[in-house]
């Protein structure tokens, strides 16, 4: 992935208002756009997952102990009802531990792209609707994120820079 190709716009900003505001079918009009190239799908994912990241760390950091998080991924999941069996609670927790920076699971955790996507959207929606955010507190949600997704593209671009052998 060439990260320093990836770019955040409005058009990716307004993609983010629409997901936290409608869920995911409001990203079904936006699929040929978004799957231009690797890049420009880079920019829509980079900042789902910078939103996952933001809301848990807003939930749970500075300070929080590992069996709250384990009792957030089954109350995620008895929320989901019907479609509890949809998220892998094992990637799931997985996923909420390395948002934190919490000790990883001494278990093997399944390599499944769609499975954790599955796991990332339904955590991020959950958390949204439990902020219960006003116009101006989504706002401020989706400019930290933006902003978090800005660093953390800049920390992809500077290891993928400090893993090129450089030619002199």
């Amino acid at each position: 992935m060439d990260y320093s190709a990836v770019r955040i716009g409005e058009e990716n900003i307004l993609a983010l208002r629409s997901f936290l505001l409608e869920g995911p079918e409001a990203w079904v009009p936006l699929q040929d756009e978004m799957q231009v190239d690797d890049e420009t799908a880079a920019g829509y994912m980079s900042l789902l997952f910078c939103a996952f990241e933001v809301a848990l760390r807003r939930k749970f950091a500075p300070t929080y102990i590992v069996g709250q998080l384990v009792r957030f991924v089954a109350d995620v999941r008895i929320t989901a009802d019907e479609d509890a069996n949809l998220i892998d609670p094992i990637i799931a927790e997985d996923m909420v531990r390395r948002a934190v920076d919490a000790p990883p699971l001494k278990e093997t955790v399944p390599d499944d792209v769609t499975a954790t996507l599955r796991a990332q959207v339904f955590i991020l929606l959950y958390l949204v609707a439990e902020m219960d955010l006003d116009r101006a507190g989504l706002e401020q949600f989706i400019d930290e994120v933006t902003s978090y997704t800005g660093e953390w593209l800049a920390a992809r671009r500077d290891e993928a820079s400090a893993s090129t052998p450089s030619s002199s």
